[in-house]
């Protein structure tokens, strides 16, 4: 086996240039999820945390707004999600989406997935000095051949010892929590179920600039969870046996060595503490996505079956640690009336305060006015 260490890998001129030269060359990407079957949809909704009905039940779609069983509109992304390729054994930190949806994810839609270099850009931080910003753009196509999602994803490439070197969140303490306070936790999951929209309509003349959604909670935050994630969303890296081998045979820099002398998948941060804390972390971290699907939960309780989220457009601004509890905020800061939309900016908040994520949804809502005269 090919004894590349990714721990001493270095970004290169030579690396940039050999990525650059696939700027605009469209591939099909490897599928986690190629339909949108029933168990597909349930294991990411539930993944996320969302026991919509409207994603878990079968029964239940064909009764809604949607007329059928749909997937959550970040589902997409797990029919094929853009890793960051090139720049061998150099550590990447997923850092944002922007999903344009096109069309819902209807109960039985195959989904094809091609990506493309979309940029790259080059950063200086206080993490881990040069950086590069890596942009894919990746199209979801049904059976048909028609435009379903379009995802720009973005992720920052550094070196491995030059994150580990700088620390930047050495300091920050992991949570622990009192009986008392697992109990509130828990009272606030209770109270999330009956605030639900559902089948209710939430309608456009209802809402206006400066309302606030009550949002969510997340956390705090476990090693169940990421696997609960990682069983719906489905990574690449993660492979069993003589498949995890044919590919790091395949992929040199894909394994990271750990304290055994055993090559094992890089995203272990997750659940491995020593390799989190090798690229600076204090301790393990959550999958970035996650947040994602998080603002994508947020939305579907407060926007309700007859809402349709258009674009969500979510920034990852630090870390959310195992431990962390995480309160999703937003608030409307925009309404156009030529087609009944809003803009949401919404915030996911830690226990410490910190903002960890951000981002801004368009969502189009049902109109009062449209509904009365359906109905006569």
């Amino acid at each position: 086996m090919n004894k590349f260490d990714p721990a001493r890998a270095m970004i290169t001129d030579e690396a940039l240039n050999e990525l650059l030269a696939a700027k605009g060359v469209e591939t099909e990407l490897p599928q986690y999820n190629t339909h949108a079957s029933e168990d597909a949809i349930r294991h990411y909704a539930l993944g996320i945390g969302d026991d919509n009905p409207l994603y878990l039940d079968p029964d239940y779609g064909p009764t809604s707004a949607r007329g059928g069983m749909v997937a959550p509109p970040t589902f997409v992304m797990t029919c094929g999600f853009p890793r960051s390729r090139g720049l061998a054994g150099i550590h990447g930190l997923f850092s944002g989406v922007d999903l344009h949806c096109h069309k819902p994810l209807k109960l039985g839609t195959r989904i094809k997935a091609t990506t493309t270099l979309h940029d790259l850009v080059e950063h200086q931080g206080r993490y881990s000095g040069r950086s590069f910003e890596q942009i894919y753009e990746t199209k979801y196509l049904d059976e048909n051949g028609e435009l379903l999602s379009t995802l720009y994803t973005m992720a920052f490439r550094t070196e491995r010892k030059a994150g580990g070197s700088r620390g930047k969140y050495a300091d920050l303490e992991r949570a622990s929590y009192t009986p008392e306070q697992i109990a509130e936790i828990g009272e606030v999951y209770r109270q999330e179920v009956v605030r639900r929209q559902g089948a209710t309509p939430l309608y456009f003349e209802d809402v206006n600039v400066g309302d606030r959604l009550r949002g969510l909670q997340k956390g705090p935050l476990t090693v169940t969870d990421m696997i609960c994630f990682l069983m719906g969303f489905g990574y690449i890296y993660v492979r069993a046996h003589r498949q995890w081998y044919s590919f790091i045979d395949r992929h040199p820099g894909a394994g990271v060595t750990d304290t055994f002398g055993v090559p094992d998948v890089p995203e272990r941060v997750h659940w491995d503490e020593a390799l989190a804390q090798e690229i600076g972390m204090p301790t393990m971290y959550d999958y970035g996505p996650q947040r994602i699907g998080w603002f994508d939960h947020t939305l579907s309780d407060w926007m309700g079956d007859h809402g349709w989220l258009r674009r969500l457009k979510a920034k990852l601004t630090a870390p959310n640690f195992v431990g962390d509890v995480t309160r999703t905020v937003g608030e409307i800061v925009a309404r156009d009336e030529t087609d009944n939309s809003v803009v949401v900016e919404l915030s996911a908040i830690d226990q410490r305060g910190r903002t960890t994520a951000t981002a801004s949804a368009e969502v189009v809502l049902p109109s009062r006015i449209d509904d009365v005269g359906a109905r006569t």
